[in-house]
């Protein structure tokens, strides 16, 4: 829904998240930022990577949640949030494996 959105800093790993709906996950990753689009509801499923200098991808997880800003929008007091599975606790738990190139 979203589309790519940069700039997120990890702030917590093997977290415990209370999802609205009453679903607790854990070892979840959190990510936040503080200026540019949040995510929204229908992003969950889609990838989370890295891209380094010389242009390959690296798999970093599965979105789960987030959200944030008022406006969609992140801001100081009002920062985007990111929640995902790392991606090898989903190589782990789903069948199949990570293609590594």
């Amino acid at each position: 829904m979203t589309g790519e959105v940069c700039g997120w800093q990890v702030t917590a790993t093997q977290a415990t998240v209370h999802y609205d709906n009453g679903t607790t996950a854990r070892n979840m990753v959190v990510a936040r930022k503080t200026s540019g689009s949040c995510t929204v509801k229908g992003d969950s499923g889609g990838s989370v990577y890295t891209v380094d200098g010389s242009g390959p991808a690296y798999a970093k997880g599965i979105l789960s949640g987030g959200g944030g800003g008022n406006d969609n929008s992140g801001g100081f007091f009002d920062p985007c949030e990111l929640i995902f599975t790392d991606i090898g606790l989903a190589n782990r738990a789903f069948p199949g494996t990570v293609a590594w190139y």
